[in-house]
């Protein structure tokens, strides 16, 4: 079960960001508010995040899930296809899978540097707009994670080598360690690593651009 606890200036805030990190739509998630958080003096001075615990709810008893979400993968590969046309780039092949209630696409293209962009930007901006198009149906609230001929699966196995050697120097130290700036996506991934390990919490903190993910030992 995927969980993660994660601060934000008002619980619902948090609760927002927890659910965008994990993927989740808001009835597939359980939610535990930890600290309700405070305002400082004038609203200036002193002010206490709010910190949640947003996890995944169980799937025991649902629905096959790959017959729920075939309409969802069939409508995710039409939309990725029109993005691609409308923007030139060739594709070979769009495929789609279901996993921890996600859906997974990866894209073979001959123009994937293209399709990828900076840093991953163009694809993460492909990642946005599927997900806005997608959501505008009700019907189709599920999480939708796009690659490109893998690009996203290698750089996980990075961020996996930096939490493993993040992990290791708190639990030697004892002291928080704090990651650089990071996307949503590798935000999601550093919790998802680190969340079998009892020892340890995982948390994101700052705003924006700067918003960054904590580990640190269990209180």
């Amino acid at each position: 079960m995927a969980e993660i606890e994660i601060e934000g200036k008002t619980v619902e805030e948090a609760i927002e960001q927890g659910l965008a990190e994990l993927g989740l739509p808001r009835d597939k998630a359980e939610v535990k508010i930890l600290d309700e958080g405070a305002n400082g003096l004038f609203g200036l001075m002193g002010n206490k995040p709010a910190r949640v615990r947003v996890s995944s709810k169980s799937a025991d008893g649902d629905a096959d899930p790959a017959a729920d979400y075939a309409g969802a993968q069939k409508k995710v590969r039409e939309i990725i296809a029109g993005i691609l046309n409308g923007m030139n780039v060739g594709f070979t092949e769009i495929t789609t899978s279901l996993m921890a209630g996600r859906i997974l696409v990866d894209i073979k293209s001959p123009e994937s540097s293209i399709l990828i962009g900076k840093n991953g930007q163009t694809l993460d901006a492909l990642d946005n707009i599927t997900n806005l198009m997608l959501h505008r149906d009700e019907a189709f609230r599920v999480k939708v994670c796009v690659d490109a001929e893998g690009y996203h699966k290698r750089q996980e196995e990075r961020l996996q080598e930096l939490a493993k050697k993040a992990a290791e120097q708190v639990n030697r130290t004892g002291k928080p360690y704090r990651f650089e700036p990071m996307s949503s996506r590798e935000r999601r991934v550093i919790h998802l690593i680190l969340k079998s390990d009892s020892a340890l919490e995982t948390f994101s903190e700052g705003e924006g651009a700067y918003r960054k993910v904590v580990i640190s030992l269990k209180k």
